[in-house]
């Protein structure tokens, strides 16, 4: 027992000197952190069902997703969250989100020659195509044309996508 511990600690203080040399010369079983979930604060008087698209608002608060401006698309609700109750308020709950993977989706309009395209947010259980979309919140990359109205959607290009805005700062 006492030479697996030796054996233990060895390891771990020669971890940083493993990870800090360069190009692997060999497998190794590499650290991770499984699943992107994260909370976010909910917008008063909203209810997100599990399962749901799920935008940040021009606030910072999340709600259901709706093919509306000023919405970033900030996941998919991994939980559901009731902010309609007696003493609601913004920010008073906060509700989990997946923030990246496959999602299956009802769509409007995508056909097969969409895939490895972007689709867009209609409401908080569909995707549409741009032909539809008014307001263009990304909601990802049709990944797979399961039926003529249903998608599987990479998510995560529409989560990035406050990464990737061109609108400077007010302050700037």
């Amino acid at each position: 027992m006492r030479r697996k511990i030796i054996k233990i600690v060895e390891f771990f203080l020669l971890m940083p000197f493993i990870l800090a040399f360069g190009a692997l010369s060999a497998s190794t079983n590499r650290a991770q952190k499984q699943g992107k979930i994260q909370s976010f604060p909910v917008e008063d008087n909203v209810h997100i069902y599990k399962g749901a698209l799920v935008c940040l608002n021009n606030a910072g608060y999340v709600e259901p997703a709706t093919n509306a401006a000023d919405k970033v698309l900030a996941g998919v609700a991994y939980e559901e969250c009731d902010n309609t109750l007696a003493g609601h308020t913004q920010g008073g709950k906060s509700v989990r989100l997946c923030r990246g993977g496959l999602f299956k989706f009802a769509s409007a309009g995508i056909v097969q020659a969409e895939v490895g395209l972007y689709c867009y947010v209609s409401d908080d259980n569909m995707v549409e195509d741009a032909g539809v979309a008014t307001q263009g919140v990304i909601a990802g990359v049709v990944v797979e044309l399961e039926s003529t109205d249903v998608v599987w959607v990479d998510i995560e290009p529409g989560v990035n996508q406050g990464a990737l805005s061109t609108t400077p700062n007010a302050d700037e």
